[in-house]
């Protein structure tokens, strides 16, 4: 029959005995309005109570429906203050009616479509649908119903929403995309996190909206001859009263920028001796196309663009001897030998690869051999000595590359081989002669990037070994290429770990049907939350971080399964109508799930307080991905276990087997049930004790310490491409000149960087690393007054004088432009040799200068200072900014930077980098309080990024831990509604976070990013357990516990019930975890050890701490008041429904006495 037949047939069968639901509709209409009154002028309501005499439903409008009628049992009148109380108004009616029309709609159509066929051992009896109190209670009871009769509806429903909520998104958006894994991995929102976003939109509008070198438009001819002289004085540098003569000539920068061109200067030395230069450099120099050099031994130039290595003794020997100059040259041949190098490597002709920059191919070239394999031990002295000799000429900043200095002995300028050792090829402990040669790098002649990825691959499957040399690091330029090949590549571990969870759940089940349809949720689940993310919530940015969430979900998923299946089995077993298992079950796994459910998405929302754009975006999809969970599941569970019932059961384990692991699962449930019982003091006292021991080891040794590395971290210590960065990096030369560090000092110093005229505001969007806002100035700046002029004099002087100020040794003209400014004013008002005048940016202005004059004398002396070489300073950072293509006669100042070196060098401690700023930042607000109105708005900055990053670490993982704890701990309350029970329960979670996080940091674990993420989701995961054993511990003694029953029998009925599930739950979360330990990522491996530990230690405490503490201080003759929010029990078969697990109960108490009486208590 068609819908439409079926709807006439049911209307024709009712219309004639009983009001139709169009009348009921219009008697709801009547009654809202006041039309229809008794004899006393009250508002009359007709009642209808179903068929069944035990579904009454008290004091407001109940039908009862079966699939022919509709029958009108009485009538009653109902008093206005009763009708308002019962919360009926004309929605409210309406709303009612028309889900009591969808009830009958449903049932009539299940009538008709074959629901008998579903169960045909069950007989066709009416329904009835109540509306009482609770409107959560009519919906709920509704959804059992369809849950119970329409279940392929559901499923098919499920799987049109979350296809289509996968395919939306795949279709219109690109797909994420890792290849810069930091990106996020900063602090928005901070004090010094705005003030950074604020300086990089000011160095970037330079050139564009503002610039340091301003125009002057010429008026009339006498401004363009003054423009002439003003060009003249700014390029003449022999001119006294330039600002180019304020620059001492044969000064050195205490700040070098290394370049790898040679320094061409067009100005002839008279006193060069041009033959000497011939005598030193015998043969001709490389220049950096690729060709054949005379000594035809290296095609081009060293350079740090190509591919390193580092190779290292395995028994920390020196290797400036034969033995280790043979393994060595036996390795790279190897190493050049390999199948692929010679389409990736340099070559002056084909099949000829030029060869790899070593020491042993240096020795060889300094002793006229043509491979290293010619080498012998007086070549090797030989070379030893010379590096002796002239090791030292190199170690000043005056000897690079190409220059010649008659110091210098020829031998040891000869190829720039003894300098290219120093700075690329030895370490730098030896070069200092500090200590022995124990590390050295060789470069390969292939460029450093994505193009070495296959040779990369062929290289690691070798032995990297020959003799006493290893390979110890390298790199090619790959680390983040080969992040995202292992990405993809690593994601085939989720699966291994999916497919052991699904034989777990498998086994547990004994339905494939089951365990498929979790997996396919969980899936859903995460496509669902990808939707909200990215289209909902409109996030761009999605980090490589929120990849983690599907390992999450996996355990979370299969935790929900796990409790509905274990509800369903005992429900099972003593109710026949799946209409009341579906009730009973559904009823109590929402109120376990949501618990769960929001306990864990809660502990994720709560990282969205950080500050760091990663953090706060994993927190927004993991949590959105556990109330997809929630939702899907407690429809996709009850409909998939419905279907199952009559589906033919394939199991994995025969079922011989299976009783054999039945019985043992019995056993051992009443050996653990023995051990709590027996032991519980003596588990109070150990897994207290751990809990105490945790918090010194948290909190003061070895404590969790902040992480000190300035680089993100991608793989695992050992991978030799982090060997490099963190172990290796540092110790040679050209690496630190490339850090712009000290070349003899591991040191930078930190740079004192005062800004005005620029808003410290960060009006971008946090939750986009690209998206950084745009430059907001400020309009009361003023740089030109007379009181700003003498302020800045004054705060630029009371700057050198303060004990974090490292004096300069140069010319560091723009530093504080106001003072070399005041020294280019003091010049002659004509100029001696062209005779044109200056005025009025000369001697005869006096300080502090007149606006006008201040104004139009700044801009020309920025001209002067832009023209300055690049090499003495750097214009875009320091001095004033002036607005860009402005049409106004006189350039206007729109920002102002001073700045200066500290005496203290960067690192990465937290404590050092704290004192630092807080005293730096102290004096500057003391210094701006007393600055006049258009100098008071300037601020602080330096390179404070990972300070800010660790400051906001150590306070935002602080912060959503406690609101994390504190919302866990309202959940509790608002499910059991027992202050004692859920201060059991909060014991317990905190005692499993504290020892949680105390293994991790005896296992090396700092803080970080992924880190202060375990931190918050920890509670999530540590809440779930100790809740389960909780809610049934309550429901135990608000339901069914006899009026005489103990804390004993509670325990136990507890473990009984949910030992199982729980225990299966934790084993598919560990495992899940431990198939991530192998992965090449570090961020993998982490989660992997973190939820290993997490499920380990939280099971343990859920299993034996907190029953032991319930058998000891567990409340008794506790209330029904929290299954009342979700259940009202008073009305309804829904309301009424007795949760039929319970009825495992008579089993249970049997095996319950019998252990007691074995137990001497």
């Amino acid at each position: 029959m068609t819908r439409q037949a079926v709807r006439a047939q049911f209307e024709s069968t009712t219309k004639t005995t009983e009001p139709t639901l169009t009348q009921l509709i219009a008697k709801g209409k009547e009654m809202a309005d006041g039309r229809e009154k008794d004899e006393r002028g009250r508002p009359k309501i007709h009642r209808y109570h179903c068929k069944t005499p035990a579904a009454t439903c008290g004091s407001i409008s109940c039908v009862g429906v079966n699939s022919q009628n509709l029958q009108v049992v009485d009538e009653r009148i109902v008093d206005t203050e009763l009708l308002i109380h019962s919360q009926i108004a004309v929605s409210s009616c309406i709303l009612d009616i028309w889900l009591l029309r969808l009830n009958a709609w449903l049932m009539a159509w299940s009538s008709t479509t074959g629901s008998s066929t579903i169960y045909p051992d069950k007989e066709q009896e009416d329904r009835w649908f109540c509306l009482p109190d609770d409107r959560v209670v009519v919906l709920m009871g509704w959804l059992a119903q369809v849950l119970a009769y329409h279940p392929f509806a559901v499923l098919i429903a499920v799987t049109v929403f979350s296809a289509t909520c996968v395919i939306v998104p795949l279709s219109v958006l690109k797909l994420p995309n890792f290849k810069d894994p930091q990106l996020g991995f900063e602090a928005r929102g901070t004090e010094i996190g705005e003030r950074l976003i604020s300086f990089e939109n000011l160095i970037g509008s330079i050139g564009t909206y503002l610039t340091a070198k301003p125009v002057i438009p010429p008026v009339n001819k006498k401004d363009k001859k003054t423009k002439k002289a003003d060009a003249a004085d700014t390029s003449s540098s022999k001119d006294p009263n330039s600002i180019n003569s304020l620059i001492p000539r044969n000064t050195i920068n205490n700040i070098t920028v290394v370049n790898s061109e040679t320094d061409n200067s067009e100005e002839d030395d008279e006193d060069f001796d041009w033959g000497k230069l011939k005598e030193v450099i015998s043969e001709p120099d490389h220049h950096d196309h690729i060709h054949l050099s005379d000594d035809q031994f290296y095609c081009t130039k060293l350079s740090y663009d190509y591919a390193r290595l580092v190779f290292t003794s395995t028994d920390g020997s020196d290797l400036f001897n034969l033995q280790a100059i043979s393994d060595m040259c036996e390795l790279e041949h190897t190493l050049t030998s390999l199948a692929g190098y010679d389409s990736i490597c340099e070559q002056i002709k084909q099949d000829w690869c030029c060869r790899q920059w070593s020491l042993p191919n240096y020795i060889a070239m300094l002793n006229n051999k043509s491979s290293c394999r010619e080498i012998t031990e007086l070549d090797v002295n030989r070379t030893k000595n010379l590096f002796v000799i002239c090791h030292h000429y190199f170690l000043d900043l005056n000897h690079v590359p190409d220059f010649t200095n008659k110091e210098i002995p020829p031998e040891c300028m000869k190829h720039d081989t003894v300098h290219n050792m120093i700075h690329y090829i030895l370490d730098y402990e030896y070069v200092n002669q500090s200590s022995p040669l124990k590390n050295l790098m060789v470069f390969l002649p292939i460029a450093r990037g994505s193009s070495s990825l296959n040779y990369y691959y062929l290289m690691s499957e070798q032995e990297l070994v020959r003799g006493k040399i290893k390979v110890a690091a390298i790199d090619f330029g790959l680390k983040f290429t080969l992040f995202d090949e292992y990405l993809i590549k690593d994601t085939q571990l989720m699966f291994y770990g999916a497919i052991c969870v699904l034989v777990v759940m498998w086994s547990y089940t004994e339905s494939f049907f089951i365990t498929f349809m979790t997996v396919l949720a969980i899936g859903y689940s995460l496509g669902v939350s990808y939707f909200i993310y990215r289209l909902v919530f409109g996030f761009k940015f999605f980090p490589f971080m929120n990849m983690l969430a599907s390992v999450i979900a996996i355990g979370i998923g299969g935790d929900s399964c796990m409790i509905v299946h274990k509800l369903w089995k005992c429900a099972r077993e003593n109710e026949s109508s799946i209409k009341k298992v579906v009730e009973s079950v559904h009823g109590h796994s929402v109120l376990c799930m949501i618990a769960s459910s929001l306990t864990t998405c809660i502990a994720f929302y709560s990282s969205f307080v950080s500050k760091i754009t990663t953090i706060r975006c994993f927190s927004v999809f993991a949590g959105t991905t556990v109330v997809a969970n929630f939702f899907i599941l407690i429809l996709w569970a009850p409909a998939s276990l419905v279907i199952s019932e009559k589906l033919p059961s394939i199991r994995l384990i025969p079922a011989s087997i299976m009783a054999a692991v039945t019985s043992t699962s019995q056993s051992v449930r009443n050996t653990l049930f023995t051990l709590v019982m027996r032991f519980r003091y003596v588990w109070l006292l150990l897994f207290s004790s751990m809990a105490l021991i945790s918090i010194p080891v948290i909190f003061y040794y070895p404590r969790f310490r902040l992480s000190d590395s300035t680089d993100l971290q991608l793989f695992a210590s050992s991978h030799l491409f982090e060997q490099y960065d963190m172990v290796f990096k540092d110790r040679f030369h050209f690496e630190r000149i490339l850090k712009m560090e000290s070349w003899l000092e591991n040191q930078r110093r930190m740079p004192l960087r005062f800004v005005w005229g620029v808003v410290p505001e960060d009006n971008g969007d946090y939750m986009d690393p690209f998206r950084r806002g745009k430059l907001v100035l400020d309009n009361s700046f003023d740089l030109a007054s007379k009181d700003s002029q003498t302020w800045l004099l004054s705060f630029c002087i009371n700057l050198k004088m303060q004990p974090f100020f490292q004096p300069t040794f140069g010319p560091f003209v723009a530093n504080c432009f106001i003072e070399p400014f005041v020294a280019w004013m003091e010049q002659k008002c004509m100029d001696p040799i062209d005779h044109l005048t200056r005025e009025p940016c000369c001697e005869s202005a006096i300080f502090p200068y007149e606006r006008n004059v201040f104004s139009l004398c700044l801009a020309k002396a920025a001209i002067s200072l832009y023209n300055t070489p690049s090499n003495i300073i750097m214009p875009t950072v320091a001095g004033p900014k002036f607005l860009n293509k402005s049409k106004a006669k006189v350039p206007k100042v729109k920002a102002f930077i001073v700045e200066y070196e500290a005496n203290v060098t960067q690192t990465t401690s937290y404590k050092i980098m704290d004192d630092f700023y807080n005293e730096v930042e102290a004096w500057a607000r003391k210094e701006f309080d007393k600055a006049p109105a258009g100098m008071r708005n300037g601020w602080f900055i330096s390179d404070l990024g990972i300070y800010d990053l660790q400051k906001t670490l150590v306070k935002d993982t602080i912060t959503s831990l406690f609101i994390a704890m504190f919302a866990s701990f309202l959940v509790v309350v608002l499910t059991t509604f027992n202050i004692t029970l859920s201060l059991l329960a909060m014991v317990t979670i905190t005692s499993t976070i504290l020892v949680t996080v105390a293994v991790l940091v005896l296992m090396g674990w700092k803080l970080n990013i992924l880190e202060a993420v375990s931190v918050c989701l920890a509670i999530g995961l540590a809440v779930d357990f100790s809740m389960h054993y909780t809610i049934n511990y309550h429901l135990y003694f608000t339901r069914y516990a006899p009026d005489n029953c103990d804390r004993k029998s509670a325990v136990f009925y507890t473990l009984s019930i949910m030992t199982g599930p729980v225990s299966v739950a934790a084993l598919t979360t560990l495992v899940s975890g431990a198939f991530m330990l192998p992965s090449h990522i570090l961020a993998y491996t982490q989660i992997g050890t973190f939820l290993v530990v997490v499920m380990v230690v939280s099971w343990t405490y859920a299993t034996f701490f907190l029953p032991s503490l319930l058998c000891a201080l567990g409340p008794l003759n506790l209330e029904a008041r929290s299954i009342n929010v979700i259940t009202n029990r008073d009305h309804g078969s829904f309301a009424n429904m007795t949760f039929s697990w319970f009825t495992c109960r008579k089993s249970s108490m049997t095996t319950y006495n019998t252990i007691l009486a074995s137990i001497r208590m």
